[in-house]
């Protein structure tokens, strides 16, 4: 917030402008998507997890750190990528907006 908060980033670096910037707003009636992007492949999230994966709670966020074999394809990804973390971030409250980014201008609780 403040001098240096992101509203300020495009003064230091004008690609840090325009609508392609985090957060964004998804308008559903607007969006498309292309029938390569529908389908997410997970492989070995059915398997049970070790001791090595853990959690990390920061109070606004919590990460769960991925050290299993564990990754993600398709949805026009250019490959196959392991996956290292997923992470949650949510607001004060289940009435509150804690998530970065809208649908059709709201906010959620919660966002993955």
């Amino acid at each position: 917030t403040g001098t240096y908060g992101p509203e300020h980033w495009v003064t230091s670096s004008e690609k840090c402008g325009g609508d392609h910037q985090s957060p964004i707003d998804i308008v559903d009636h607007q969006a498309r998507v292309g029938d390569e992007y529908q389908e997410l492949q997970l492989d070995g999230f059915d398997n049970e997890s070790s001791n090595k994966t853990w959690m990390k709670n920061t109070g606004k966020t919590v990460a769960i750190l991925l050290k299993d074999e564990y990754f993600v394809s398709g949805a026009g990804l250019p490959g196959r990528f392991k996956a290292e973390k997923v992470e949650f971030h949510w607001g004060q409250s289940n009435g509150s907006a804690g998530s970065e980014h809208s649908i059709n201008g709201k906010r959620f609780p919660v966002e993955v």
